[in-house]
C-alpha cells in the first residue's frame, strides 16, 4: 500500500484544487456574462463609440443595402440618381453636402453648398419623385465680393412625367419669398412660370402691391390708387 500523504501535502493538494475550479468558475462566469451580452444585441448588429471622425463620405443605407443617406465632400458628391438609374451631370459643381434618398434608392432632395460662377450658394431641397423636380427649396446666394446677396424660399410645379432620361430637375416656379439686396417681395406666377403678382418693400422702405401680363408688363399698381 502506498503510504499515507502526510498533513501538509494534503493541504496543498485541497488548495490546487480549489484554486482549478476557482479558475474555471471565473472563466465560466465570463463566458456567461458574454452570451448574455449577446443575445442582447440584435443578430449582425455592431455599434462603438468615437469621439471623432473624418471621412470623405458616409453612405447610410437600409437593412436591404438601399442607400438612404449619403454624406460627402465635393470630390466624392455623387451623381444624380433617378428611376433606378444614373443620369445627366448636376448643373451645380464642386458642391458639398447631403443627398436623400428614398425607399427606391431614387434622389429625393439633399442640403449642398457650392460655388455656383461668382456666388456661394447654400440650398437644401425636396424633389418630386414621380418626375424628378425641384419641389421645394431654402436658398442662400452670395456673390464673392459681397456686394450681392440673396435668401429665399420656393415652391415650384412638378413637371409633367416623362419617361427615359432626365434632362431637367428643375421645377416651375410658382411662390417665391425673397430677400435680395434688401428688397422683400413675395412673387406668385403662373402655371408657365410667369410672375403675375408682386407684393413687396423695397430698400427704401416703400410697400409695394404690383399685377404683371404674362409678358412681365405691371398692369396694376397700388402705388397708383
Amino acid at each position: 500500500m502506498p503510504e499515507s500523504r502526510s498533513y501538509p501535502q494534503r493541504a496543498v493538494l485541497v488548495l490546487l484544487a480549489l484554486l482549478v475550479v476557482g479558475v474555471w468558475g471565473l472563466l465560466l462566469r465570463s463566458f456567461l456574462l458574454l452570451g448574455r451580452a449577446e443575445a442582447k444585441t440584435a443578430p449582425g448588429a455592431r455599434s462603438a463609440t468615437l469621439d471623432t471622425l473624418t471621412v470623405q463620405r458616409i453612405n447610410v443605407v437600409d437593412a436591404n443595402g438601399k442607400t438612404r443617406f449619403v454624406i460627402a465632400n465635393s470630390d466624392h458628391f455623387p451623381g444624380l440618381i433617378a428611376r433606378g438609374k444614373a443620369q445627366a451631370q448636376r448643373s451645380i459643381h464642386a458642391a458639398a453636402g447631403v443627398v436623400f434618398y428614398d425607399e427606391n434608392g431614387d434622389e429625393a432632395g439633399g442640403l449642398v453648398l457650392a460655388k455656383l460662377r461668382d456666388e456661394n450658394i447654400a440650398n437644401m431641397t425636396f424633389d418630386y419623385v414621380y418626375q424628378p423636380t425641384d419641389g421645394v427649396y431654402v436658398i442662400r446666394r452670395e456673390s464673392a465680393d459681397g456686394a450681392h446677396w440673396q435668401a429665399g424660399f420656393g415652391i415650384s410645379d412638378r413637371r409633367p412625367f416623362q419617361p427615359g432620361q432626365i434632362e431637367s430637375s428643375q421645377g416651375v416656379p410658382r411662390i417665391a419669398l425673397i430677400d435680395k439686396d434688401r428688397n422683400a417681395q413675395l412673387v406668385i406666377s403662373d402655371v408657365q412660370g410667369h410672375p403675375r403678382i408682386r407684393i413687396g418693400v423695397d430698400a427704401t422702405g416703400e410697400p409695394q402691391i404690383q399685377t404683371l401680363n404674362a409678358d412681365g408688363k405691371v398692369v396694376y399698381s397700388a402705388e397708383n390708387r
